[in-house]
């Protein structure tokens, strides 16, 4: 996974989460954190039908650049160049630094992941979402996380544990590389402890954060791992180099 250049460079052996609340940014700021982003991305953002939708993008785009030039020093957020594995998990093309990455959007708020060492995974979901949650998990999950959905009785408390749910699942989906060519049912996860249990051997570290109306899930294959977790200032991004 690590190229041998990429020991040149000094990195923290911690998965690192990053989020945005989209409330936060001015809409002075804006423009600045568009200007962060590449020319391909400035064109896949310009074909979102909603404004929320394409900021959303902008900022988790801008977010990653950002916070890449902050673990490997002196690459500036322009530099960074991605690509995509077949089944759609992005990855670092170049500079060849031996980063692995996630990032995640939803109107609202964004987040991403960064390690070195680990295949990394993040999802962040409003749980107000309005939805039928046990329909859902009843249809996707594994038996053992509808039912607790199911023991939840009223509909409020039933979105926030899937989505508690959805979001591990998601972030172990996205740090797989499969995503959901693998299937929400091929595993498990529980809650209390955080865990995932399936019928392969790969073992898989989690965290999750509750912000506002929001889960942040994060997810690390290859044994046990250190997150942090902080939430990023948009003035601060526009001032990375």
């Amino acid at each position: 996974m690590t190229p041998a250049d990429a020991t040149e460079k000094s990195f923290t052996a911690f998965v690192d989460v990053s989020f945005i609340d989209l409330a936060a940014i001015g809409d002075d700021e804006w423009p600045r954190l568009a200007a962060l982003l590449d020319e391909a991305e400035t064109v896949r953002a310009a074909r979102f039908a909603f404004e929320a939708d394409r900021r959303a993008y902008v900022a988790a785009h801008a977010l990653l650049r950002a916070r890449l030039s902050d673990r490997a020093k002196g690459i500036a957020p322009a530099e960074w160049r991605f690509g995509a594995t077949s089944h759609g998990k992005p990855f670092l093309f170049s500079p060849p630094v031996g980063l692995d990455f996630s990032l995640s959007h939803t109107r609202g708020m964004v987040a991403v992941a960064i390690a070195q060492g680990y295949d990394v995974g993040v999802d962040v979901e409003s749980f107000a979402k309005p939805r039928d949650a046990l329909k859902v998990a009843e249809r996707f999950f594994a038996p053992e996380e509808a039912a607790l959905v199911r023991s939840k009785f009223d509909p409020a408390s039933q979105s926030e544990v899937f989505f508690a749910i959805w979001t591990l699942k998601e972030a172990v989906l996205k740090a797989d590389g499969r995503g959901l060519a693998r299937g929400l049912d091929s595993f498990v996860v529980s809650l209390s402890p955080l865990a995932v249990s399936s019928e392969s051997e790969e073992t898989y570290a989690l965290a999750q954060w509750r912000r506002g109306g929001f889960f942040i899930a994060a997810a690390a294959r290859g044994g046990e791992a250190n997150f942090r977790v902080e939430e990023a200032r948009p003035s601060e991004l526009i001032q990375v180099v």
